[in-house]
């Protein structure tokens, strides 16, 4: 069903039936809950922690001896706070837990390619979402310290630390 067909039909609802609608909704839908609790008490700080644990808890995923966050869930973490519109402040404050997190799982341990890979689009977003906000300025010392701070391996560098450090360098020209 399309939003115009939604809008027609809600016209036609008294102030009495959309309350009732409205509170339907809040039972049957666990998304729709959690967001009419929040306009209702928006207390974004409470909404950012509980999302930083749901992250934390992702990047510090261990699964057959290694580390393996699953950054599409992180991504969709992010998304559900967006969708909350908490402000871009709060927005970019997980974004760059996120990328932080990450960096001190990846100081310690290597991960894959593929994680690698991922890991670098989603501070390429991070830094986009950042710029765009004009936050950039706030964070890309933490990033450049954090990124400094990773430890390369024995026999080889540490391929996220590349990776991140040219990101973030094509970012500060």
């Amino acid at each position: 069903m399309s939003k115009t067909t939604v809008k027609k039909s809600l016209e036609g609802f008294d102030a009495g039936e959309l309350r009732q609608l409205i509170l339907d909704i809040y039972t049957k839908s666990k998304e729709a809950k959690e967001i009419l609790d929040f306009y209702a008490v928006p207390d974004i700080a409470k909404k950012l922690d509980e999302y930083k644990k749901t992250i934390l808890k992702e990047v510090q995923r261990y699964v057959r001896r290694a580390h393996r966050p699953r950054i599409p869930r992180i991504r969709a973490t992010i998304k559900k706070l967006s969708i909350l519109d908490p402000g871009d402040e709060a927005v970019g404050e997980l974004m760059a837990f996120s990328i932080l997190e990450l960096c001190k799982v990846a100081t310690h341990d290597t991960l894959n390619d593929s994680t690698n890979n991922a890991i670098d689009k989603l501070f390429t977003e991070t830094l986009t979402h950042l710029q765009s906000r004009l936050l950039l300025h706030e964070y890309e010392p933490i990033f450049a310290k954090s990124i400094r701070e990773m430890n390369d391996f024995r026999y080889y560098a540490n391929p996220l630390k590349q990776l991140l450090g040219d990101t973030l360098a094509s970012f500060q020209k």
